[in-house]
């Protein structure tokens, strides 16, 4: 099997690159960076060069491909700005129009990543893919959704596309890179509702779940790729608060939480849980089922990690009152 993967470099794709190099796929890669590709793995990955804004996808890289992994495309999470925007939706509209046009008539099951942004957020009944969902008001959904659209168009050569609406992705070892820096530089966000979870799931479940896809019967439409149980907000607040401990930390109001970290302002006040049901429907199993057992993991190798300090010097005064 030959495996096309688009966004190798970034965070899932390195991981899931190197599981489907494990499980013997031979894989090939389209990226603005090869170099960066060849670093990690060598000769292993047939790496081709692509700038989608500027040119077409490379012909060879398709011969005898018939699954491509799509993950190319700007991050959500970040400062949000119109302009920010913008480029989020160009990036995954470009590259989406840019697979159809090297496609032709060539069939493939195209695996392309979304989020779960596309439904918008508030509270509601909880969601599993054949929910019926009204349009969302929210401009980041509606042009998400349009992204989307974009891809499934691919599907009209016979392909068939399956679009995995990600959540926040945990990586390993460490709690999400964005809620870490507003953590540290002493903000927060204000206390959400009591019932507010962040859809989430573990890097190495993402990882698995994307492999998995490619592997099995071809699924058609939107597939969740959150973890069973959500990731309650105030658990994780209460986790990022012990991993970076100071006296005082400023609650931003959500307005100004969108300016810092985008999206995820919106994720960590989110009331509407995102159910996996098909890909559970199906069997895959979620290893663990709840990302709040990675970022706990994560704290006690950050205690352990910590030096020694003896309880009745000053420092160890100051470390236990922080």
């Amino acid at each position: 099997m030959t495996i096309l993967i688009t966004g190798a470099t970034g965070l899932i794709g390195r991981a899931l690159t190197q599981s489907l190099l494990d499980q013997g796929v031979q894989v090939r890669v389209v990226t603005r960076r090869p170099h960066r590709v060849l670093e990690h793995f060598d000769s292993r990955v047939t790496a081709f060069e692509w700038h989608p804004r500027t040119e077409p996808l490379p012909g060879p890289a398709l011969d005898g491909v018939e699954r491509i992994i799509h993950l190319m495309g700007e991050p959500l999470h970040g400062a949000a700005t119109r302009a920010d925007r913008a480029r989020i939706v160009a990036s995954r509209r470009l590259g989406a129009r840019r697979l159809m046009e090297a496609l032709g008539r060539q069939r493939v099951h195209l695996i392309a990543a979304s989020s779960i942004a596309v439904y918008g957020f508030g509270a509601g009944e909880p969601l599993k893919e054949d929910s019926e969902v009204r349009r969302p008001k929210d401009k980041l959904a509606l042009a998400l959704l349009g992204c989307e659209e974009a891809a499934e168009q691919i599907g009209a050569n016979g392909s068939t596309v399956t679009l995995v609406r990600l959540g926040l992705v945990i990586p390993p070892g460490a709690f999400p890179e964005q809620l870490r820096q507003l953590h540290a530089a002493g903000f927060t966000w204000r206390a959400a509702h009591p019932d507010a979870a962040v859809p989430a799931i573990d890097l190495v479940n993402a990882v698995s779940l994307l492999a998995w896809l490619a592997r099995a019967r071809r699924v058609a439409g939107p597939v969740h790729a959150v973890a069973p149980e959500p990731l309650p907000s105030g658990d994780l607040k209460a986790l990022l608060e012990q991993a970076e401990p100071r006296p005082i930390r400023v609650p931003l109001p959500r307005t100004l939480l969108r300016r810092r970290i985008g999206a995820l302002a919106d994720f960590v006040h989110s009331r509407r849980r995102i159910v996996p049901q098909r890909v559970l429907d199906a069997g895959f199993k979620f290893e663990p089922p709840s990302p709040i057992e990675s970022l706990r993991a994560v704290l006690a190798q950050e205690a352990e990690a910590r030096p020694a300090v003896r309880r009745g010097s000053l420092l160890g005064a100051v470390w236990q009152r922080s």
